[in-house]
């Protein structure tokens, strides 16, 4: 298992689901949607994200959330009833997005508590396993979407 690559599977067995070009298809237009950089493969897709950014004033809303995913990678393969698909995500920035936050949280209450060293790291650590834990929920959340949007015909 590699700690900075979050991998997941899914098995879709039914009828009702479209050819891999469609599906291939499909992705592109929601990553592109994304602003995200496309690599087309023979069964599957490459993205990747140059940089986190949100227009000055706005919320991030859940299309530009993608930006914790910076690189990933989606393969589609057929068999005989089934499609099978496979997702990595790296996730280098959410680490240094976790790390950032809980080194400002863990110093705020150090400042405002006055807490001793021993309690403001664990604090830390707390933070950082809870941004963590948040994220790669999140990835996983946003993955599942794109892709059953993807395969599915009336998916929404």
């Amino acid at each position: 298992m590699d700690f900075f690559e979050l991998r997941g599977k899914l098995i879709i067995t039914e009828r009702k689901i479209n050819d891999i070009n469609t599906i291939i298809s499909k992705m592109e237009t929601r990553l592109n949607a994304l602003n995200a950089r496309i690599t087309k493969m023979d069964n599957g897709v490459t993205f990747s994200r140059s940089k986190l950014h949100s227009k000055l004033g706005t919320l991030i809303t859940r299309y530009e959330s993608l930006g914790f995913m910076r690189e990933g990678k989606v393969d589609f393969f057929k068999e005989s009833h089934s499609l099978k698909i496979s997702w990595t995500v790296k996730l280098d920035s959410l680490y240094f997005f976790s790390l950032c936050c809980s080194i400002v949280a863990a110093t705020l209450i150090s400042l405002y508590e006055n807490t001793e060293l021993v309690i403001t790291v664990s604090i830390g650590i707390l933070f950082f396993l809870m941004f963590v834990f948040i994220g790669i929920v999140f990835i996983k959340a946003q993955l599942n979407d794109l892709i059953n949007s993807s395969v599915y015909w009336n998916y929404y």
